[in-house]
C-alpha cells in the first residue's frame, strides 16, 4: 500500500507535500539519524532498543531533547500515521536531523523529524550471497554505532554487490577485519561459537544484533562479541546476517566460499517460537 500520508513534526501530512528545505542539514550534511522499524500487532518490536539507539545518538550528536521527544509519545504518533495509512503491519521509518541551518556550525540542536510508513517485508528472507567490498573502509569512531544519515558507504557497497551479480557486500574497518553487511550485522558460526565483531570494531549497534546476544546463551550457545579477519570468511561453518526489518537471513556463500545452513535455521526457529 502507498505511503499516502507521512509525519512531518508531529503533523500529518499528504505524502507528496514538500516537508523540506535547501538548508535542511540532513540533506546538505547527512546532520541526522534515522531508525527502520517494524510495527505489528500494534507495537513496534523491540522499541525500547530504538528509542535507546536513537536517544544515545541524539546525545553524541549534541542534539536537544525537547519534553515531547519521548518513546511513548513518539510510538503513539507512529501508531496514529498506521492507522491513518490503514496498515495493520508496517516497516516504519524514523528520520532525525537538526534544524535547518545553512552555514556548516548550526544555529541551534533542536530536532526535527519525518516519519514514514511502508509495506513490511517478510521475517527471514530468502538467503543471501555476499561478497566483500574493498573499494572503502569504515571508521570505528564514536559515530560508527549509530545509523546516521551519511549513507554513501552502504550505497556505494550494494551498488558493487548488485553490479557483480550479489545480493549483499560485507563491510571492512579501517584496520581491514570484517565489520557488517550493508544493512546488518555480522555472525559467523566457527566451531563451537558464534562470533560477531564487536561494536569497538565500528559495526551499526543493531536492535536484532543485542536481542540476539542475549537470548543465544540462553539457549546454550557459546557467543563470543571480538575481532573477526578476513580469513574467517573462509574458515567459518556457517554464516548470517540480522536486521530489525528482515530479522535472520542466511548467508550461502561469501565470494566463492559456500556455507550450509543447520544451526542458522535451527536459530531461526528458536527466535520464531520466542515470546517477543
Amino acid at each position: 500500500m502507498p505511503n499516502r500520508f507521512i509525519n512531518c513534526n508531529g503533523e500529518l501530512l499528504d505524502a507528496d507535500t514538500p516537508v523540506v528545505t535547501a538548508s535542511n542539514r540532513s540533506l546538505r550534511y547527512g546532520d541526522g539519524l534515522f531508525e527502520t522499524m517494524r510495527w505489528e500487532r500494534g507495537r513496534l518490536t523491540l522499541g525500547d532498543f530504538h528509542f535507546e539507539r536513537l536517544f544515545r545518538g541524539m546525545g553524541i550528536l549534541q542534539m536537544e531533547l525537547p519534553p515531547g521527544f519521548r518513546a511513548a509519545n513518539l510510538t503513539e504518533q507512529i501508531r496514529n500515521l498506521c492507522e491513518k495509512n490503514r496498515l495493520e503491519t508496517a516497516r516504519i521509518r524514523f528520520n532525525v536531523y537538526r534544524e535547518d541551518s545553512p552555514a556548516l556550525f548550526p544555529v541551534n540542536n533542536r530536532p526535527r523529524f519525518i516519519i514514514e510508513t511502508a509495506e513490511l517485508p517478510l521475517l527471514n528472507p530468502e538467503p543471501v550471497r555476499a561478497t566483500l567490498y574493498t573499494d572503502e573502509k569504515k571508521s570505528t569512531g564514536i559515530l560508527s554505532n549509530l545509523k546516521i544519515n551519511n549513507y554513501l558507504l552502504y550505497i556505494m557497497a550494494s551498488r558493487y554487490a548488485g553490479q557483480n551479480g550479489y545480493d549483499d557486500a560485507l563491510i571492512q574497518n579501517a584496520d581491514g577485519r570484517l565489520c557488517e553487511a550493508t544493512s546488518s550485522n555480522l555472525f559467523f558460526i566457527s566451531g563451537n561459537k558464534i562470533v560477531t565483531p564487536s561494536l569497538s570494531e565500528g559495526c551499526v549497534a543493531g536492535v536484532m544484533r543485542r536481542q540476539l546476544l542475549g537470548l543465544l546463551p540462553e539457549w546454550g550457545y557459546t557467543v563470543l562479541e571480538t575481532a573477526i579477519p578476513k580469513a574467517l570468511m573462509d574458515e567459518a561453518d556457517e554464516a548470517f546476517l540480522t536486521n530489525a526489518i528482515h530479522g535472520i537471513r542466511p548467508v550461502t556463500s561469501i565470494g566463492n566460499k559456500k556455507f550450509p545452513q543447520v544451526l542458522t535455521q535451527e536459530i531461526i526457529r528458536q527466535l520464531s517460537a520466542f515470546p517477543d
